[in-house]
């Protein structure tokens, strides 16, 4: 039986430079050596970055964000009162919920007027949410 072996050559998850093998043939669980250990865990995520991506996360823990992020993703740049009637709730309580996205660099901010404008931050955002939901729908 030939191994099915993927290389990766590049870590896409952490950018940490060392080659991964991905063994897709079997899955089978073995214990690590102190030196195994050792080299993951000087791998994992510092403190405070583990404090900033649990922040990141639990922004996008709630069911409303995540269909404010879903409008979003399907309609750029979207006023408070829009995303109210989008999702169902007061403009306040859209408001709070976009103020906390926004502290967890979930969305950016656009004034024009008296109207104020919503968009995700960046294409990081879009990528959790895409593989995320592509991810539930397997």
């Amino acid at each position: 039986m030939a191994e099915n072996k993927d290389k990766i050559t590049s870590c896409s998850v952490c950018n940490c430079g060392v080659d991964h093998t991905v063994d897709t043939a079997s899955d089978h669980a073995v214990d690590l050596d102190d030196s195994q250990k050792e080299s993951i865990k000087s791998q994992m995520l510092a403190s405070d970055d583990a404090l900033v991506m649990s922040e990141f996360f639990k922004a996008l823990s709630d069911p409303t964000r995540l269909n404010m992020v879903h409008a979003m993703l399907l309609h750029k740049w979207l006023c408070v009162s829009d995303i109210a009637s989008l999702v169902g709730l007061s403009k306040s309580a859209v408001s709070h919920q976009l103020a906390y996205m926004r502290i967890n660099k979930l969305v950016r901010v656009k004034r024009e007027g008296r109207k104020v404008f919503y968009a995700l931050n960046d294409s990081h955002v879009e990528s959790v949410f895409a593989l995320a939901l592509s991810h539930i729908k397997e």
